[in-house]
């Protein structure tokens, strides 16, 4: 099982479509832990469509092109993946984004969760934990 090792919530501030913004936030992810040297990492993403063009290695001409192109060097140089998770799976994202929403200033967590995650952690575990015994008989 992986482990996470930082949560971030930051702003862009700018208005974006839905698909720049998800490129964006893989993009400053990756910066993230490169500068931190959380290396190798592996990003995760309910962007399906964003993910598949990182994957396939697709550079459109398109805006997001440009950030896919430079997502493309960034893994290759920092040895980081990028896999797609449903957004089911994925609820800490969620509960993140709307915490930017709040506050004018990025917030980073290392090596522990923000205490607004914390329902959504324990939930996470219980169904872990009973799909893991299920299993297990």
């Amino acid at each position: 099982m992986r482990q996470v090792m930082v949560y971030a919530s930051q702003k862009i501030y700018a208005c974006f479509s839905p698909l720049i913004a998800k490129a964006m936030t893989i993009l400053r992810g990756i910066h993230f832990v490169a500068d931190t040297g959380l290396l190798p990492a592996v990003m995760e993403s309910d962007a399906k469509s964003v993910v598949e063009l990182i994957n396939t290695k697709c550079c459109s001409c398109a805006d997001v092109g440009v950030i896919i192109s430079d997502i493309l060097a960034l893994i290759n140089f920092f040895n980081i993946s990028v896999s797609f998770v449903p957004r089911k799976a994925n609820m800490t994202a969620h509960a993140l984004t709307k915490l930017a929403l709040v506050f004018d200033r990025d917030l980073f967590w290392m090596e522990e969760h923000p205490p607004c995650l914390e329902s959504v952690i324990l939930l996470f575990w219980r169904i872990f934990l009973l799909s893991f015994s299920l299993f297990k008989k």
